[in-house]
C-alpha cells in the first residue's frame, strides 16, 4: 500500500505530478487519481495532514471505492526468457509490461526501478545477462552490409563505397571509413586508421569470419588467419580471436553500431553525392 498522504503533501508543496511519481515509485496514473480524488472532494494537505493512512483513503475514495495501491509485479522470468529472441530490448519489455499495468489499472515501476529489480533477479539467480566489457580491451570490427556510392566527375560511373566499422564496446565509440574494396589491403589499412583515431591499441581484436582476414576458424582448432593480417597484429601486439561461426553475439557491440551507423551516416546522407572517398 502506498502513501497516498505523500502524495497529497507533496502536492502542496507544488512538485509536478512525474515527480512525485519518481521520488514514491508509484506510477503517475496512480498520482493522478489521488490528485483527482482530492479536487473533487474539496480536500487539501491541511485538512487531513493528522489523519492516518485509512482516514485519507476513505475520506478520497469512500467506502466501496478503492483505490489500487499495489504495485503489479513483472514476471522476471519471462522477461528473461523474452531478452534472448531477437529484436527485443528491457525498453521494449518494460513498455509493455507498463502497458498492460495501465489497461488493469495498477500502479507499475518506473523504468530504472523495473531495471534495477531485473538485474537483482539476474544476480540472485545466477544468470547469464549481457557481458560486461572492460574499456580499451577490446576493439570488433567488421564491414556494413550496406554500401554508399561515390561517383566519377566525368563518366558519371558510380563505384560502390564499402564501410569498415571498429567499435569499442565499452564505450561504444565508432571508428567508419568508406573503401573501394574489401580487400586486404583496405582491411588492413582500416585497422591501421583506426587504431591511430582511438589513439591506442587494445589487448583483443575481434572480427567476423570474413575470408579477408580468417582464413579457417574449425571448432576445437585453431583459427588460420590470413598472413598479412597476423603480421599486423604481431606488428601492434594484439591477439587476433574471431567470433565463432554463425554467433554474431559475439560482437554484439559492432553490430549494433552497424545499425546505428547506417542511420547516422548512410541515411541521413544518402541525398548528396560524392566523387572521392
Amino acid at each position: 500500500m502506498r502513501d497516498v498522504k505523500k502524495i497529497l503533501e507533496m502536492r502542496s508543496q507544488n512538485f509536478s505530478q512525474r515527480k512525485i511519481a519518481e521520488a514514491l515509485k508509484v506510477s503517475r496514473d496512480t498520482v493522478r487519481k489521488v490528485s483527482k480524488a482530492a479536487d473533487e472532494n474539496n480536500i487539501c494537505w491541511s485538512m487531513i495532514q493528522n489523519q492516518n493512512e485509512m482516514e485519507v483513503q476513505k475520506l478520497l475514495f469512500g467506502k466501496e471505492t478503492k483505490l489500487n495501491l499495489i504495485i503489479k509485479q513483472p514476471d522476471y522470468q519471462y522477461i528473461h526468457k523474452e531478452l534472448l529472441r531477437p529484436g527485443t530490448n528491457i525498453r521494449l519489455l518494460w513498455e509493455e509490461y507498463a502497458e498492460d499495468c495501465r489497461n488493469s489499472n495498477f500502479p507499475f515501476y518506473q523504468y530504472s526501478y523495473f531495471c534495477e529489480k531485473y538485474r537483482d533477479y539476474v544476480k540472485k539467480n545466477n544468470l547469464t545477462m549481457h557481458i560486461t566489457h572492460k574499456p580499451g580491451d577490446k576493439l570488433m570490427v567488421d564491414w556494413n552490409g550496406t554500401t554508399m556510392g561515390v561517383f566519377d566527375r566525368y563518366t558519371g560511373e558510380s563505384i560502390k563505397a564499402y564501410l569498415f566499422e571498429a567499435t569499442l564496446p565499452f564505450s561504444m565509440l565508432c571508428y567508419v571509413q568508406a573503401c573501394p574494396t574489401m580487400k586486404i589491403a583496405d582491411w588492413i589499412d582500416c585497422h591501421i586508421n583506426a587504431y591511430r583515431y582511438f589513439e591506442g591499441v587494445t589487448r583483443l581484436l575481434v572480427p567476423d569470419n570474413l575470408k579477408t582476414g580468417v582464413i579457417s576458424n574449425k571448432k576445437y582448432e585453431d583459427p588460420v588467419l590470413n598472413k598479412s593480417y597476423q603480421e599486423m597484429a604481431d606488428h601492434y601486439d594484439t591477439t587476433i580471436i574471431p567470433t565463432r561461426v554463425r554467433k554474431p553475439r559475439d560482437k554484439a557491440a559492432v553490430e549494433g553500431a552497424v545499425g546505428d551507423c547506417t542511420i547516422a551516416i548512410v541515411g541521413k546522407l544518402r541525398n548528396r553525392k560524392f566523387f572521392s572517398f
